[in-house]
């Protein structure tokens, strides 16, 4: 046989003969088909909540922020912590660059895409260097 490698494949059947399952599913095809219909006739996808909670408006603290710059982007940080340094994905969303319309400052913001968590947020100064990687 050399290198090659059979695959034996063994079918078990538990019922020597179908007859006795085709006169049982005969039998009780009658019954199952009528229980379908009534079913499907009552079917309502609509549930109603059991709790009602009311609306709330959400404050992100945006509102007082003028966006500059926004771009979508993944954000890594270096985990020098293991015992080979490597880079981790901290989250994927978008970034922005917000500044403040009566203080004037600037600040970094990124949150993920679906929970809408913050993974970034810097001030930006005026000493901060920043350079394209």
């Amino acid at each position: 046989m050399g290198g090659r490698r059979e695959t034996i494949y063994v079918f078990f059947n538990a019922c020597p003969s179908p007859l006795p399952f085709l006169a049982y599913r005969e039998a009780h095809e009658e019954h199952d088909t009528s229980t379908e219909n009534a079913d499907d006739s009552n079917h309502d996808p609509q549930f109603e909540p059991i709790v009602s909670l009311p609306e709330q408006e959400i404050k992100t603290l945006e509102e007082d922020e003028e966006e500059l710059f926004k771009m979508r982007a993944k954000l890594f940080r270096f985990a020098s912590e293991n015992d080979l340094p490597e880079w981790k994905e901290r989250g994927t969303g978008d970034v922005k660059l917000l500044k403040h319309k009566e203080k004037g400052t600037i600040r970094l913001l990124m949150r993920r895409d679906k929970t809408l968590k913050i993974c970034a947020n810097h001030y930006i100064s005026e000493m901060a260097n920043m350079k394209a990687v």
